[in-house]
């Protein structure tokens, strides 16, 4: 679309050359796909190197159709590197499809060639000419212009208006020929349409009807991993539908030889995370890899932040391996940290990276007073990346990543302000209001509840003062079984007279913080605050509150309330937690003394 109205209106007389410019401006900014401003800063290669890279490389490769073997029939010196804007798109519609493919291929020779501008009309162009030919091409043309479109966007294919018009007529071509080699293509491709509904469900559609015929004993490491990477880009749960790929998934894993890629092993691993795919093999073989394997350059922090979320996620107790993966993550950050500065914009700690990072940290009750981890380097490095605008479309993450810290014990005034002060990021936080708000919201109950001084900042947010109520009453689905199991062997002990109780009831007294408790008012007129111990909020050993737990006790520890846990994960019997809960009562002067 190199100037629209000059490619695809009539000649425009000599005189009226500024009439044309402003028109061709206009419809730039309309219809193209892309606008200028999108490649001036852009390389495009922010995939170079990574794993999307090498899938890349080997679906093209391995799995493309090399029976053509024609060298292409268009002088290449025709188009570039001076294209002209008053024939290129009649030169472009000449082309047969196969040779537009290939001029898409040229054109990456172009871009070091020319002016940002002038690049972002000839794709426009591209993209423009591509869409006109979808609905009459043949699978291989179209798998064709992809594979070249790949080549030259790979950062912002799924962007492209003929890879969105592509995707649905290859599965509608698919449907009558088909084969392995085109199913792990089309896999591969939709796996780069991320966050989309039209890709997660062209997506669902697709393998819920080919994947049992394709995904067999014969299906390459290599290939299985491409499956499973794209049914994470498109946030596709198989696990629970498909017992195979459940299955593979699982050999894959525990199979992969320690000697081999890092990030394919972290592709697994996220899949399997994203799957819910909890399995005491997995987390041996992660046990085992990352004791061998952390010192690896190649499983940078990005990858290590991974394994590390997997034991989050499964709430695994084990503290040499948690120093391992702290120390190793941040290793490798204050590395990032040396070689790049502080602004760095680099593919390893990524917004989102830091923030998973975190939030492991805090979910699995990380003491990081006693980790190396510099608090004071890491706000600063949040703190720029803010300011450069790597939080602008994402500000979920760095609320999650505030949020995290303060679960760690690191109240950040300074990260605070930032986030609530920045209009970008709250006007962008207001658009994920469901996805975000019950985060956010316990985030300013802690800010509140902890740092007085933000009130004036809560204030412009929502209305202050009931941050922390010790007698909130606690809706009832807030009430775990356990919890009530509790309350009723309590109401049997008051009953019979066995416990100095006048009454209790469930309580949230940390609002948004939703771990509902026993609020016990005593013959003596104190009051208990009791936590219940149970599996949803406690890790594997039964013993060690998780950390929204640890952060509700910490935060009565501060306001010196009366308070107890009970820890039902060894009594399962009710005349067990009754004895629990009479010696606990008993203790209880010299506790709280």
């Amino acid at each position: 679309m190199l100037k629209l109205v000059r490619l695809f209106g009539p000649p425009i007389a000599q005189g009226n050359k500024a009439v044309r410019c402003v028109q061709s401006v206009s419809l730039l900014a309309r219809y193209g796909t892309f606008s200028p401003r999108e490649f001036q800063f852009e390389t495009s290669d922010g995939e170079s190197g990574t794993l999307i890279h090498q899938f890349s490389r080997h679906v093209s490769l391995t799995k493309r159709d090399f029976t053509d073997k024609t060298k292409y029939g268009f002088r290449v010196s025709n188009f570039y590197p001076l294209p002209d804007p008053e024939s290129y798109g009649q030169q472009i519609r000449d082309l047969t499809t196969v040779d537009l493919a290939k001029l898409i291929t040229f054109t990456t020779d172009f871009r070091s060639k020319t002016d940002f501008r002038s690049y972002t009309e000839v794709v426009n162009a591209l993209d423009e000419e591509c869409v006109r030919r979808v609905a009459g091409s043949t699978t291989n043309e179209l798998l064709e212009m992809l594979h070249c479109f790949m080549y030259l966007l790979p950062n912002k294919i799924a962007q492209l208006k003929s890879y969105q018009s592509a995707m649905p007529k290859l599965i509608e071509l698919f449907g009558s020929a088909e084969n392995e080699r085109d199913f792990l293509t089309i896999v591969f491709f939709l796996g780069m349409w991320k966050r989309n509904k039209t890709a997660t469900l062209l997506m669902t559609e697709f393998l819920q009807q080919y994947l049992d015929r394709y995904l067999t004993p014969e299906l390459s490491r290599m290939d299985f991993a491409i499956l499973a990477n794209s049914t994470y880009k498109a946030s596709l749960r198989l696990a629970e539908e498909s017992q195979a790929f459940k299955s593979r998934l699982i050999e894959e894993i525990v199979g992969f030889d320690d000697q081999g890629d890092p990030a394919l092993l972290v592709t697994l691993i996220k899949c399997a995370r994203m799957n819910r795919l909890g399995s005491d093999e997995i987390i041996e073989k992660v046990r085992s890899y990352v004791r061998s394997n952390g010192h690896r350059k190649e499983l940078d922090f990005r990858g290590l932040t991974h394994l590390f979320a997997y034991f989050a996620d499964n709430r695994i107790k084990d503290e040499t391996l948690e120093a391992l993966f702290v120390e190793g993550c941040w290793a490798r950050f204050e590395e990032e940290i040396r070689t790049h500065g502080y602004e760095t914009r680099s593919q390893s700690c990524r917004p989102k990276d830091l923030a998973t990072f975190l939030w492991s940290c805090g979910t699995l009750s990380v003491p990081m007073e006693a980790t190396g981890v510099n608090f004071n380097m890491l706000e600063k490095a949040i703190r720029l990346k803010v300011e450069a605008g790597e939080y602008r479309y994402t500000p979920d993450v760095l609320v999650d990543t505030v949020l995290s810290l303060w679960i760690c014990d690191r109240k950040s005034i300074g990260l605070f302000r930032v986030l609530f002060k920045d209009r970008a990021l709250m006007q962008n936080l207001r658009k994920e209001r469901a996805k975000v708000e019950s985060r956010k919201d316990l985030l300013l109950s802690c800010a509140e509840i902890d740092l007085p001084e933000t009130v004036d900042m809560v204030k412009t947010i929502r209305k202050p003062g009931d941050a922390f109520l010790l007698d909130r009453h606690a809706p009832e689905f807030l009430v775990r079984p356990a919890l009530r199991k509790v309350a009723e062997c309590l109401n049997q002990l008051i009953a019979s007279d066995q416990l100095p109780i006048v009454s209790l009831r469930f309580n949230l007294p940390v609002k948004h913080l939703n771990i509902a408790s026993i609020l016990v008012q005593l013959a003596s007129g104190d009051v208990l605050n009791l936590d219940v111990l149970d599996d949803k909020n406690c890790l594997n050993d039964g013993v060690t509150p998780a950390g929204l737990l640890k952060l509700k006790l910490r935060i009565l520890e501060d306001k010196t309330i009366g308070r107890a846990t009970i820890n039902v994960n060894r009594h399962e019997a009710a005349d067990e937690i009754m004895c629990e809960l009479k010696t606990l009562f008993k203790s209880l002067p010299s506790r709280q003394n």
